[in-house]
């Protein structure tokens, strides 16, 4: 297989179909889709009738289905996508066609207009990239959507990060390594689709709090301390800005 398709789930009954149904059939011809599943609910069930090889984690955290995934892959190049419903599987030949060009493509939800766009994601989205951007541009990382789930990199690309993150921080170590290792990242825009099962599933458009796990997380992979002091300042711009 010239493709690996690797996708978390964590009871995405109500979108794992859509997610699996709406890739393109060009890709899924030359692809292995992985489903790597803790859930307590029908969703390996689901994916596994849809096709999808199903491998079960009783461990919950994204990182580590992530890399399970990985690990049982054979697929040149490795493709990630979320299992909410909102990344449009159907952009997985724009990432692939960016990839020739790039170590590493992000499909970034941005402030581009798409017919598709969901106008409450949209608006949570603006509210977000407010305090996302400037944070991941202290370090150098220009994206749109910094922490984008939806990802395109080459399998001897993906070795050299040598990813050790259990949880969803997965995203952010891959940026930071992928800078160290001096990668040229692209994004592609995709539009903001409504996600499956509603916004209270999500952590981070359901309670900034988590948006400050995001910026502790830096200091673990640098050391400068003028680095260190913006990073607090941009705490303390947003706590003034945010009720926590």
């Amino acid at each position: 297989m010239k493709f690996s398709i690797i996708i978390p789930t964590l009871n995405e009954e109500e979108g794992i179909a859509k997610v699996l149904c709406s890739i393109p059939e060009e890709i899924r011809k030359q692809s292995e889709v992985i489903v790597v599943d803790a859930s307590s609910d029908l969703t390996p069930i689901i994916a596994e009738r849809l096709g999808a090889k199903v491998i079960r984690e009783k461990r919950k955290g994204k990182g580590r289905q992530i890399r399970k995934g990985v690990e049982a892959s054979s697929g040149k190049i490795l493709v990630f996508l979320d299992s909410d419903g909102t990344h449009p599987a159907e952009f997985i030949p724009k990432l692939i066609k960016e990839l020739e060009k790039a170590n590493l493509v992000l499909g970034c939800q941005s402030r581009k207009e798409f017919k598709e766009d969901d106008r409450i994601m949209k608006q949570i989205f603006k509210v977000y990239c407010v305090f996302m951007e400037p944070l991941f541009s202290l370090i150098g990382f220009k994206a749109s959507d910094p922490l984008a789930g939806f990802r395109v990199i080459r399998r001897k690309d993906w070795d050299k990060l040598n990813l050790k993150s259990d949880d969803f921080e997965i995203e952010i170590e891959m940026n930071i390594k992928a800078m160290k290792e001096g990668f040229l990242i692209k994004e592609v825009a995709i539009p903001h689709l409504k996600r499956c099962g509603g916004l209270g599933k999500s952590k981070f458009t359901s309670n900034p709090k988590h948006w400050f796990a995001v910026s502790k997380i830096f200091f673990k992979y640098f050391k400068d301390e003028k680095l260190k002091s913006k990073i607090k300042d941009w705490q303390s711009k947003l706590k003034s800005k945010i009720r926590i």
